[in-house]
C-alpha cells in the first residue's frame, strides 16, 4: 500500500465540502479528475471509502478511520512548513492554542504583550474549551498545545503529555443573599440546584467529581453551560450554585460570593497538554517558556495567599 499525500488531501477536501462537486471546486479540479483520485486511493486501501448518493457523500467506517490519519499527516506537513518558514525568517510565525476559560484569563491574556516583544508579527490562534472537547484537534495537529484542567490522577495516556502548571482552589459560590449562603457542609447543599460548565474528566463535571469524592448522591444539575458567561449570569440571577476557582468570579464581588464550605474540595489543576513525541515549532516553544514563567508566578502568589 503506497498512498500519496495528494490522495489523502482529496479525502479531506471531500469531507469538508460534503460533495464531489464542492471538493473539485476547492481543489481546482474537474469532477472526473477528483473521482479518479478517490478511486485510486480506494484501490490502494483495498476497500470502499466513500458512500455516494443524491444527497452528497459520506465516508464508510474505513473511510472515517483513514480520515483521522489523513488529517494528522496534513497538519504535520503544514507544521513542518511553518517551522521551516520560521527558521528561515520567512512567513508569519503562528501558534494554535486550546485554552479553558480559566487558562485564557489567568495565563494567555497576560502573555500577549511578552509574545509580541519576542516576535511582533507572531499570530496567536486561541480556541476556548476543555481538554475533552479539544483532544481530537490536538491529536490531529490542528492545535499545537492545550492549557486546561488535566484529568484526575496520573493520566495513563501515551498519546498526550501532561505537565501540571498551577493548582487553583475551588469554591462553592452563589448570589449575594442566597438562602444557603451560611452553609458550611456539602451535606447541607443536598437540596441545592447547580449550574455547571463543560465536562473536564470522564464526561463528568468538576462538581460531579466532588460529590463522588465525598460519597454523596449525584447533585441536581439544572443547567449545563459551555460558556462561563452563562454560568456567572445563572448564578447572579437565580438560586443556582456553581463550583468555580476565584479568578472566574471575583470580578463580581457585590453579586457572587463564596459559601464558607469547610469540607475538602480538590483544587483545579491547570496543565500544559501536548502531543507526545511531537516537537513544537520555535514560536510554540517560546510561548510554552512564557507559559511556564507565568504559571510559576501564579503558583507563588497562590501559595502566599494560603499562608495568610
Amino acid at each position: 500500500m503506497r498512498m500519496k499525500f495528494q490522495q489523502l488531501s482529496t479525502l479531506i477536501a471531500l469531507v469538508e465540502a460534503g460533495s464531489i462537486r464542492g471538493a473539485a471546486r476547492a481543489l481546482n479540479l474537474t469532477q472526473p479528475a477528483l473521482t479518479a483520485r478517490v478511486a485510486e486511493l480506494e484501490r490502494e486501501v483495498g476497500a470502499s471509502l466513500v458512500n455516494r448518493s443524491a444527497h452528497g457523500t459520506t465516508l464508510t467506517p474505513i473511510g472515517r478511520a483513514l480520515l483521522v490519519h489523513a488529517k494528522i499527516i496534513d497538519n504535520q506537513i503544514r507544521r513542518a512548513e511553518d517551522e521551516i518558514a520560521q527558521l528561515s525568517g520567512r512567513g508569519v510565525a503562528s501558534v494554535s492554542i486550546g485554552a479553558s476559560p480559566l487558562a485564557a484569563v489567568e495565563i494567555l491574556a497576560p502573555l500577549l504583550l511578552p509574545l509580541a516583544r519576542y516576535d511582533a508579527n507572531a499570530h496567536l490562534r486561541v480556541i476556548e474549551g476543555q481538554f475533552q472537547e479539544m483532544s481530537m484537534a490536538l491529536r490531529e495537529g490542528a492545535l499545537d498545545l492545550v492549557i486546561a484542567p488535566i484529568p484526575l490522577g496520573k493520566p495513563a495516556n501515551k498519546t498526550f503529555h501532561f505537565e501540571e502548571l498551577v493548582a487553583y482552589p475551588m469554591h462553592v459560590v452563589g448570589r449575594a443573599g442566597h438562602p444557603l449562603e451560611r452553609c458550611k457542609r456539602l451535606a447541607g447543599l443536598q437540596s441545592a440546584k447547580w449550574v455547571v460548565g463543560a465536562a473536564t474528566h470522564n464526561k463528568r463535571s468538576t462538581l460531579e467529581e466532588l460529590y463522588i469524592q465525598h460519597g454523596m448522591p449525584a447533585p441536581t444539575i439544572a443547567v449545563h453551560a459551555d460558556a462561563i458567561t452563562l454560568v456567572l449570569a445563572s448564578v447572579t440571577s437565580s438560586d443556582l450554585l456553581a463550583l468555580l476557582p476565584p479568578p472566574l468570579y471575583t470580578g463580581w464581588p457585590d453579586r457572587i460570593r463564596p459559601l464558607p464550605i469547610e469540607d475538602a474540595i480538590r483544587p483545579l489543576r491547570l496543565g500544559l497538554i501536548t502531543l507526545a513525541g511531537t516537537p513544537l515549532t520555535p514560536i510554540a516553544e517560546r510561548f510554552v517558556a512564557l507559559v511556564r514563567q507565568r504559571s510559576a508566578l501564579l503558583a507563588k502568589s497562590l501559595a502566599a495567599r494560603r499562608r495568610r
